[in-house]
């Protein structure tokens, strides 16, 4: 953080290319001895792991630590443990599996953990054990006894079965040796399947068609025998190493697929248990610490022993060894729980009393004491700076007066310190102020006159938990920085901070940890108000569906900055409340970030709708890459503003709407009917009737609807009952022809009141008579079909259809038959 320094502009940039070197010389003699400067941190059960027998330990793709401990999943968010553990026996019998704890990732979704005899299966998407292993299996094309089974690099599942090994995904089976154990199945280049077996002997296939290319031996017949018992495989480049561990010792091997030769690395008087590889380095983890083989020069180191983090050293046997993405190294031990080592150690130096430096140090503070008041208030320390601004340490924060008659400005916990309570500041060559409290020490970063940022370091960061001393700071003219707490000094150079806090940006993963749903902590299959919020495990959830009275929520995320969490920024959008980006730490933000690097974020009283929650994460402020993490967040209508019971409403007040026009409309009619003279109607009966005469002696042809099929059906042009009554009326109005006729004499006719038939003559004395026409003359035709036996082009002439075929279809839309079915039918 070259910018910090505080210089005039002719002289920075050649300090800047001096400090440069003298950090690029730091980073090289760090790099060349990282093994013996690692300083591990212990998480034990205290600490939220289920049990301190670490088996296995896997960082995911992700980002997050998973690790299996005795009868237990423990997945690590970078601050807590959640635990998956079986409600019931869940292991399936593996008659032929002898070794110790493995795990492995399928590509659908399943982690399988391997112990003697026995695997169990947890589904990832909602992070539960499977209860029927037998099922998967299935799935798998298995369909007999599973005796033992394997996970390649790919994630494509083998199974021993019947003598046989197959996967699904080849669909081809390989006869197994008898009589011999096969302990690892391995894919190189997605061209040869590996198959070992306890004896050492290798068998070489075409992963694609399965075929025996060639088949070799490991080491002598001897070697066999000694080294039977397990072993482990990690594939790289052109080959892969192999452990194989026997009753007391163990062997490293190599193998390479392209010469088709075995090399043997190392041999161990220890069981060697497992190996990883990070820059550059194989790091094998034994009975009795851990061994480093470089790739490059094949040395072999041996790491007995192991420094703790309170300076006592450890020596203990390990499991597993795993690096995450961050470069920071995680060591799974028998009983001593986890421990994790930081990729770079934090610059500082700490001594107790009773080590020979800690008299050097403490000789150079004696002397200096702190202040009991300040401007007749309580306080610790007062210093003045380079910039004649003067700093006040009280137990209520860091007051900063930058002139004698200036109002203070105060930094507190409210602002990024870990504590209040100040007991020594001390300024650096930069210009930056480094202030020691009852919890942690925090450098303020200065830059162009103003406090940019605050960073905190506490017991994370190898700094003692416990109070430092009032006034007992001090810079050494080498710039080391030299403060005393109650049992310890602690010594640092600010210069080494700038290569740790000047580290460039880094993309970074995200994960949802947690959901608080009306202040109820919400997991899969939970229900809130009577409905189940999670379907899936947190961590593998993107929507989120909640009812209107389930609008108040909090999430949890993780960055999963396990070597500095303090150092966690992000940065919040959610589009559809402010769509501008708001920054959030533990040093500012309004507390919404923990120190343990956790950003809780509150929505409160959510209105219903859809809500996009970007989020983003990097250990630089203001520095964020690759693209942001998106969360959906559905907040459901109530049930009586969905857009089905709207539409419903909706329905209920147009039919009101309706109801009253037809009433309206019928009212209407009525007043019409009082108002209208009756000969009126009477005049439109014997028109329509002439019509229908004049329709009687012409041909019944197609109409252009009828042709082109667009015509309307005959029940929307005239009612049926109209039809009916029509046919009745006939005879009678040709019979009352230049005669008197009424509504009355009709009514009697048609054995109707006359309301009713006024409303059905008035609804349809307008239409075309046509279609009546048209009924009327296929009764006809019907009457002929059943009581003569005239041909069909005959009853066509007779009824006057245009053509028999015209005749034809429409008897079959009347009476769906043919004339012959019908025919045939009153025969």
């Amino acid at each position: 953080m070259t910018n910090m320094m505080t210089m005039t502009k002719t002289k920075m940039r050649p300090v800047r290319l001096l400090l440069l070197a003298v950090l690029l010389t730091v980073g090289l003699h760090a790099q060349a001895d990282v093994d013996n400067q690692l300083i591990f941190r212990p998480i034990t059960a205290s600490g939220g792991i289920a049990d301190n027998s670490a088996q296995t330990i896997e960082c995911t793709f992700t980002g997050r630590i998973v690790i299996t401990t005795i009868g237990t999943i423990n997945f690590f968010d970078g601050a807590n443990f959640s635990t998956i553990n079986p409600d019931n026996e869940v292991k399936f019998k593996l008659d032929d599996y002898k070794g110790h704890y493995h795990l492995y990732f399928d590509n659908n979704h399943h982690l399988w953990l391997k112990s003697s005899h026995a695997v169990s299966c947890v589904n990832l998407t909602t992070e539960t054990y499977i209860q029927n292993i037998d099922s998967i299996f299935a799935l798998y094309g298995s369909s007999g006894h599973v005796k033992d089974m394997f996970v390649d690099r790919n994630g494509d599942l083998w199974l021993c079965e019947n003598g046989s090994l197959f996967s699904k995904k080849y669909g081809y089976k390989i006869a197994l040796k008898k009589d011999l154990n096969l302990q690892d199945v391995e894919v190189i280049d997605n061209q040869i399947l590996i198959l070992f077996y306890e004896n050492g002997q290798l068998m070489c296939h075409d992963v694609k068609s399965g075929r025996l290319l060639y088949e070799n031996q490991a080491y002598t017949d001897n070697d066999a025998q000694i080294y039977n018992r397990s072993g482990v495989m990690l594939i790289y480049g052109k080959g892969f190493y192999m452990i194989r561990n026997g009753e007391k010792g163990a062997i490293l091997l190599r193998y390479d697929t392209e010469d088709r030769q075995w090399k043997e690395v190392m041999r161990s008087e220890y069981h060697l248990n497992n190996m990883v590889l990070h820059d550059g380095k194989l790091y094998i983890s034994s009975e009795w610490g851990y061994f480093t083989y470089s790739l490059l020069t094949g040395e072999i180191v041996h790491h007995k022993k192991l420094a703790l983090r309170s300076g006592e050293p450890l020596e203990t046997d390990i499991n597993t060894i795993e690096f995450d993405r961050q470069g920071g190294m995680w060591i799974g031990t028998e009983q001593r729980g986890v421990l994790y080592a930081r990729p770079q150690n934090a610059p500082f130096e700490v001594y107790k009393w009773s080590a020979p430096e800690y008299m050097q140090y403490f000789n150079m503070l004696e002397g200096l004491e702190g202040i009991t008041e300040f401007k007749g208030k309580k306080a610790n320390v007062m210093i003045e700076d380079s910039r004649h601004w003067t700093w006040v340490g009280t137990p209520n924060g860091l007051f900063l007066y930058r002139s004698p008659q200036a109002n203070p400005e105060v930094y507190s916990r409210k602002n990024g310190l870990l504590n209040s309570v100040i007991h020594s500041i001390v300024e650096d060559d930069y210009g930056n102020m480094w202030v020691s409290t009852s919890y942690g020490i925090a450098c303020l970063s200065i830059i162009d006159g103003e406090v940019k940022q605050i960073y905190s370091f506490n017991d994370d960061d190898n700094i003692p938990n416990e109070t430092f001393i009032n006034g007992r700071a001090i810079k050494r003219k080498d710039g080391l920085i030299v403060m005393q707490s109650l049992d310890h000094v602690v010594v640092f150079q600010p210069r080494d901070f700038l290569r740790q806090l000047n580290q460039p940006a880094t993309e970074m993963s995200l994960k949802l940890t947690q959901m608080l749903v009306n202040g109820i902590n919400v997991k899969a299959g939970d229900k809130v108000n009577g409905k189940v919020v999670l379907d899936k495990a947190i961590t593998r959830t993107k929507e989120i569906n909640l009812n209107y009275d389930q609008n108040t929520v909090s999430l949890t995320f993780s960055a999963l900055n396990f070597a500095r969490p303090l150092q966690t920024f992000y940065r919040v959008r959610i589009v559809e409340i402010n769509k501008e980006w708001t920054e959030y730490s533990f040093f500012s933000g309004g507390g919404l970030v923990d120190r343990r690097g956790l950003l809780h974020l509150p929505l409160i009283g959510l209105k219903p709708g859809t809500y996009h929650i970007e989020v983003m994460a990097s250990t630089v402020p203001g520095t964020f890459v690759g693209n942001p993490y998106e969360w959906i967040l559905n907040v459901n209508q109530p049930w009586w503003r969905t857009t089905g019971i709207m539409l419903i409403f909706a329905l209920l007040v147009l039919a009101v709407a309706i109801a009253n026009f037809v009433v309206y409309n019928h009212n209407m009619r009525l007043k019409m009917r009082r108002n209208s003279e009756e000969g009126d109607v009477i005049r439109r009966i014997r028109a329509f009737v002439d019509r229908c005469d004049q329709y009687g002696s012409e041909q019944l042809a197609p109409t252009q609807e009828e042709i082109f099929g667009t015509e309307k059906e005959t029940s929307k042009d005239l009612n049926k009952d109209f039809v009916e009554l029509i046919q009745k009326l006939l005879p009678y109005v040709h019979e009352r022809r230049g005669r008197l006729l009424t509504m009355h004499m009709l009514s009697q006719v048609a054995e109707m009141d006359v309301l009713g038939l006024y409303e059905l003559i008035v609804g349809n004395i307008h239409k075309s008579p046509r279609p009546l026409v048209l009924s009327m003359r296929i009764d006809q035709v019907a009457k002929l079909l059943r009581t003569t036996d005239k041909s069909l082009e005959e009853i066509a002439d007779e009824c006057h259809f245009v053509s028999p075929n015209y005749m034809i279809s429409q008897f079959f839309h009347k009476y769906r038959m043919t004339p012959a079915a019908y025919r045939e039918t009153v025969e």
